[in-house]
């Protein structure tokens, strides 16, 4: 299957663009990055795009 930003996408479920992570006063390790889903060819994709977009 083709990696496309459309693909990736639609995996997250949101766009890169718009994510807004929950920030609280503390670390909190109990959130899940919801990133960690993508594989590394996925994440090389992603940060290419956007770092060039």
């Amino acid at each position: 299957m083709e990696i496309t930003y459309d693909s990736i996408c639609k995996k997250l479920g949101f766009t890169p663009e718009t994510y807004k992570p929950d920030i609280s006063d503390y670390e909190d390790d109990s959130k899940i990055n919801p990133f960690s889903i993508l594989t590394n060819e996925e994440s090389d994709f992603l940060f290419n795009y956007l770092f060039n977009n």
